[in-house]
């Protein structure tokens, strides 16, 4: 249905529209690059480069346009049109004439969650959008340049790029040999190298720490490295400063000591800077909390943070997106950006602000290419169903559900020790994942011999406890969700996801732990449960949709059809 619109020429360049207000309307027109309001006229005056979105806008029929105004626009069209696109490290600037800003608008925002439901949404104050772009300074994250791109060349726009200088540095002393990288591996190394900044999707085992070294000694550059819990600033020193040969350092834990290459918890970081770590969505982890004293270190920590040519988000994908953002902007002479992620997309659609800070997506490794090239065993995965637990009618509250069938479900409590010690009694070491401490400490009333590990616990005892289980001193261990990322046992046999959950990210992962290769382990065996209840039935199926879509997983259903 075509819109009311009037539509006159008032020079070679410039078109009069006169329309009956719209809020949307008026919006999309504000939108356009080359337009005024003529407030004598009381009409909007646009640029004739842009009537082909007028065209779009108001439902138009080319035909029914005056044809000197059409010839006019298809000329100019033929003639071809310039834009340039400034790219800094962390923001970039749009010009030209005539450029499709409300297309750009449109692709460089998003909706965000529960939108619907906000007031100003619902009294039609606000569209539900953020917006990246901001159309008074033609700025946008320069993460989204390869969008950008993708309109104006869509448009027949030609565009010339050009690039923030990148500071001069004095290069890292690098002692150690390098690696021999696995095939994938340099592949990965080499997209990072080629595009400056990017996402790299690399399944649990492939060696993400490892090609993050290769990067760092390749660029020679002074290097961060965020990462979210206190295990893994640990680890992650200790891994770098075996392949690099030099000392790493270290923001967090109560220890502040920075070197070329530091590895730093984004909660003390983004306290530096006066973030707020955002509350975890759905797909979210919680940041642990991080108490580093940071008075006496702040001016030389914000120095560090804002001058350092190269940073890297590990496990970018379920960071709370708005703090991964809100730090990665901060890192104002980052030239090289990249997260390091094991799922290629978030379920919250809040991709697009990971984009924005890293770039886009430039590499996959998953798990199946992985397993198929013998760099990881392939998992069995069982599924089996819960004894029926009668749920009182008219209950919705999805907590209230997940504490009385999941937590404190004795039927199913039993089950998972059940499997667990059948596994143990099969010579596999084990590992049973929960999200709740309280999850934890029914099953370990129920085996009081297993060790329960959780994320209040000292390092130390945590570290202990997980060598005990690698070097096979254990045979089974309870943990919370501290053992999502990072867990380095290759020796282990199994795993027994007890806690349900519908992310991809953390599904895989958790699966992943048991897949690292080691010798005489042909293959890792994997415990789910298919909760027939509100809420936990559907997220069971789409647990058992996330393994089968892994053409080397096994998966097998055992009292359900999935």
């Amino acid at each position: 249905m075509e819109e009311r619109v009037t539509i006159e020429p008032l020079d070679e360049d410039f078109l009069a529209l006169s329309f009956p207000y719209d809020e949307r309307l008026v919006a999309r027109v504000r939108a356009l690059g080359s337009r005024r309001w003529n407030k004598n006229s009381r009409r909007w005056e646009v640029n004739i480069r842009h009537l082909g979105e007028i065209v779009e806008l108001f439902n138009l029929d080319p035909k029914s346009l005056d044809r000197k105004i059409w010839r006019r626009y298809q000329m100019l069209r033929i003639m071809g049109q310039k834009a340039k696109i400034h790219v800094g490290h962390v923001m970039a600037h749009l010009e030209g004439e005539c450029i499709p800003f409300a297309d750009i608008d449109e692709a460089t925002s998003y909706f965000v969650p529960g939108y619907k439901f906000m007031p100003r949404y619902v009294k039609g104050q606000w569209d539900g959008r953020r917006h990246l772009y901001n159309a008074k300074k033609h700025t946008f994250p320069a993460g989204l340049v390869d969008r950008v791109l993708e309109v104006l060349e869509a448009e027949g726009i030609d565009v010339k790029i050009t690039r923030e200088a990148e500071p001069e540095c004095l290069p890292l002393d690098i002692t150690a040999s390098p690696l021999k990288p696995r095939d994938y591996q340099t592949r990965c190394v080499e997209a990072a190298l080629s595009h400056g900044r990017g996402i790299l999707e690399l399944a649990t085992g492939a060696g993400k720490t490892a090609i993050a070294g290769m990067i760092i000694r390749a660029l020679n550059r002074p290097t961060f490295f965020f990462v979210h819990t206190r295990d893994l600033l640990h680890q992650t020193c200790r891994a770098l400063s075996k392949q690099l040969g030099i000392p790493i350092g270290q923001v967090g834990d109560g220890v502040i000591d920075l070197r070329p290459v530091t590895v730093a918890t984004i909660q003390t970081c983004a306290g530096a800077l006066g973030l707020e770590t955002s509350k975890p969505g759905e797909d979210e982890v919680k940041l642990e909390r991080d108490k580093t004293d940071i008075q006496g270190h702040r001016v030389e920590l914000l120095k560090a943070l804002r001058e350092a040519p190269v940073v890297f988000f590990d496990e970018c994908h379920h960071l709370p997106a708005d703090t991964c953002y809100g730090l990665a902007m901060q890192t104002l002479g980052a030239s090289f950006r990249f997260g390091l992620s094991a799922t290629p997309y978030r379920r919250d659609h809040q991709d697009i602000l990971l984009e924005a800070a890293l770039g886009q997506n430039l590499f996959r490794a998953n798990a199946s290419v992985l397993i198929e090239q013998g760099f990881l065993v392939p998992p069995r995965i069982r599924f089996y169903a819960v004894p029926a637990l009668k749920i009182m009618s008219g209950r919705v509250d999805y907590q209230e559900i997940y504490q009385d069938y999941i937590v404190e479900n004795k039927r199913r409590n039993a089950l998972i020790v059940e499997k667990a010690q059948a596994l143990v009694a099969a010579g596999k070491s084990t590992l049973i994942l929960v999200s709740q401490v309280t999850h934890g400490e029914a099953l370990r009333r129920l085996m009081p011999d297993v060790p329960l590990v959780q994320g209040s616990d000292a390092a130390t005892k945590r570290h202990k406890i997980f060598r005990e289980l690698q070097e096979g001193n254990l045979p089974m261990v309870i943990a919370t969700t501290l053992a999502d990322e990072g867990l380095d046992i290759p020796s282990l046999r199994a795993v027994i996801l007890a806690s349900g959950g519908k992310s991809e990210t953390r599904a895989l992962q958790r699966v992943g732990r048991a897949l690292r290769s080691s010798p005489g382990k042909k293959e890792a065996l994997i415990v789910d449960f298919y909760d027939d209840a509100p809420y936990l039935k559907d997220h069971s199926l789409e647990r058992l949709e996330i393994f089968r879509s892994e053409p080397a997983f096994k998966v097998e259903t055992v009292g359900f059809k999935g």
